[in-house]
């Protein structure tokens, strides 16, 4: 099943894979890895789950299913994988991010296809409760194939805001939710480079830094600003390929920031210093396709969509590129690492 050299213990790697018409997978698939083998610990058939989300305090996840008919999950951590709770209907479409409020009161979704972010409210057992809210963002962006309406491609806490990085309008929107679950603007946008499509951010410092898919760059400037001039901008891969190169997911790690590349299938880090972000060393994914990465304290784990594979890439010499485990699992879109017991 799996090619694999000893690797610290994890006891769940939680795999969201695309199934159905958008992949090979199955659902959310649990893993246990152990210092010699992997084993599946149990599957659960949620349609397409595109991003999963743990709960900071409770035995619980959170999961979004991209697609038409799209849905989102509670689900109840146990030791043999996440259990089902309930699942609601998202009345946005092709989402694909999901986060808690500011407040954690409501679970909120990035709606891809639909230009559109939605909240959902959370009962007491950690149950969703109905969708409160569904706000519509407006505008265009220079490229007429992806950028004819809004995308929103992420959702990220920030303080008291909600940070929705919009592909389809080179925009960074801001936005507030209060204590009835209802979506508005608090703050004017962040204005990123025609053309850039920001896909995923993280908040480093006062840095806000993004992974602009359609520019294959990183971007980055004052979290406080409204972007524009005051921004900066270096190449998210400096491999020389044929095919275009899409960023996908950015983490950061401390000072360490961290940016999958797909087209050239890399991993690239960057360091964040004196307020400039700095390229660093390029290192293959170990497969085809990089849709998610996380990390831990060892090893940087990639979910490789198009091959089917999680790869864990060893921290102590990241320079070497040394690949200490690949796992083969359908159409991998994200990824929950948890290296302890769960007790539901």
């Amino acid at each position: 099943m799996q090619e694999f050299v000893p690797l610290p213990q994890l006891s769940q790697l939680i795999v969201g894979g695309y199934s159905g018409a958008m992949g090979d997978g199955s659902g959310i698939v649990t893993l246990r890895v152990g210092p010699q083998d992997v084993s599946t610990l149990g599957t659960l058939e949620i349609d397409s789950p595109s991003y999963l989300i743990r709960h900071p305090d409770r035995p619980l996840l959170y999961a979004v299913s991209e697609g038409d008919a799209s849905t989102v999950a509670a689900l109840r951590l146990t030791d043999h994988g996440p259990e089902l709770i309930n699942q609601v209907a998202n009345s946005g479409t092709g989402a694909c991010h999901l986060c808690f409020s500011p407040d954690g009161r409501f679970v909120i979704t990035a709606n891809y296809g639909s230009s559109s972010v939605s909240c959902f409210g959370l009962a007491e057992d950690g149950s969703l409760t109905e969708q409160t809210d569904l706000w519509l963002a407006t505008g265009s962006g220079p490229d007429a194939s992806r950028q004819s309406e809004p995308h929103p491609h992420q959702v990220v806490v920030d303080g008291d805001l909600i940070l929705v990085p919009d592909l389809g309008t080179d925009r960074v929107h801001r936005l507030g939710i209060d204590a009835a679950g209802k979506i508005s603007p608090a703050g004017d946008p962040i204005i990123l480079p025609p053309g850039s499509g920001p896909r995923h951010l993280v908040v480093v410092d006062d840095q806000l830094v993004v992974a602009c898919e359609l520019s294959a760059e990183v971007w980055w400037g004052s979290r406080l600003g409204n972007g524009g001039e005051q921004g900066q901008v270096v190449p998210a891969s400096g491999s020389d390929v044929d095919s275009r190169i899409y960023p996908s997911a950015i983490v950061a790690d401390a000072a360490s920031i961290f940016v999958a590349n797909r087209g050239s299938d890399t991993v690239a880090a960057f360091q964040l210093s004196d307020g400039l972000v700095r390229p660093g060393i390029e290192i293959t994914c170990g497969g085809a396709w990089p849709r998610d990465l996380i990390v831990t304290a060892s090893h940087l784990w990639v979910a490789n969509q198009n091959d089917g594979t999680v790869v864990a890439i060893a921290r102590d010499d990241l320079a070497a590129g040394r690949i200490d485990g690949t796992i083969n699992t359908p159409s991998p879109s994200c990824l929950i690492a948890l290296s302890e017991r769960v007790t539901a």
